[in-house]
Formats: C-alpha cells, sequence, structure tokens
C-alpha cells in the first residue's frame, strides 16, 4: 500500500474507535427513563396531580419555581393534557425531548415526582420521592442527559408518609 493512502483510514478508525459509546443514531431521542415505585398512597382528596420535574439547579425557594419553569431551566413530565395513574405500586417512564416535554440536553441537579395537594396550581406542590444514588438517602443525585441517548436507571422511590424536605425554607 502506498504511505500516502496510510493516513485516511487510519483517520477514520481513530474517530469511529474514538467515539462516544452513549451517542446514538442522529434521529434518538434525548432523555431519561426508569422505574417509580409508590407506597403509602395518600387519600384521592390530597392527590391533585403528580408530575416528574428536572431542575437545572436547587429551587432556592417556592416562589423560584414557577420563573424556572417560564425560563426553561426545569422540565416537567408527562406534558401537558397527560397525567401520571395513580395508586399503582410502580411506574415505567421514560422522559424525552420526544415526547411533548421541554427537556434539554443539559444537567439537572434536582430531579423529584412533585405532588400538587392543594387546589392551587402555583403553590400547593411538594416533593414526594427525589432521585438519588444513595439508597434510603434524600440526597440529590445530578444526571446529564446526552444528545441522541436515553439514560437509563433513573429510579425513583416515592414514600408519601415519609416524602424529602424541601429544598428550601
Amino acid at each position: 500500500m502506498n504511505p500516502k493512502h496510510v493516513g485516511a483510514p487510519l483517520v477514520l478508525a481513530l474517530l469511529v474507535i474514538g467515539c462516544d459509546a452513549e451517542i446514538g443514531p442522529l434521529n434518538s431521542p434525548s432523555g431519561i427513563s426508569g422505574v417509580i415505585r409508590f407506597s403509602h398512597w395518600p387519600g384521592p382528596d390530597s392527590l391533585r396531580d403528580l408530575r416528574l420535574v428536572a431542575f437545572e439547579s436547587y429551587p432556592s425557594d417556592s416562589a423560584s419555581i414557577l420563573p424556572t419553569l417560564l425560563a426553561g431551566h426545569a422540565a416537567v413530565y408527562p406534558a401537558l393534557g397527560q397525567k401520571f395513574p395513580t395508586f399503582i405500586d410502580s411506574l415505567s417512564y421514560e422522559f424525552t425531548t420526544t415526547n411533548g416535554t421541554n427537556l434539554q440536553v443539559r444537567n439537572y441537579d434536582y430531579i423529584i415526582i412533585a405532588q400538587q395537594f392543594g387546589p392551587s396550581i402555583l403553590t400547593d406542590w411538594r416533593p414526594v420521592g427525589v432521585y438519588s444514588t444513595t439508597p434510603q438517602s434524600f440526597s440529590p443525585a445530578p444526571v446529564r442527559v446526552v444528545l441522541h441517548h436515553v439514560t437509563g436507571h433513573i429510579d425513583i422511590q416515592v414514600d408519601f408518609a415519609n416524602p424529602p424536605p424541601k429544598p428550601w425554607r
């Protein structure tokens, strides 16, 4: 083989070997998936809605949540007009950039299940589960949404009788 032509195949081989194994086909969605496990469901009168919410950073107070959502610094699942089923033991979910949400390719530091417990859609929310890699803890674990890849095993335990503390006072 001519030494002048060895360079192109070598560069191509290095590019293929050096590709990130988590990158999928260019039309694949980006997101997270997992299982949400529920226990100690509250009465139906205190369960108006449930949402998975991914925040880029910890909310500093309850008043900052709506502006954070409106500014696109948090994403909510399921999309508007859809609801989680309730009074079940577990639920498999896939929260992606293609299922009608505002999820973005970026880091999310605080991923929770939020319960609307009262009539006010603006103020009557509390965390009832948090994604953590430390079992039996409420220590939030960050998650990176990777381009064209759905990261699995983002599992969340929801115990309505023992919810995580709010990150604000």
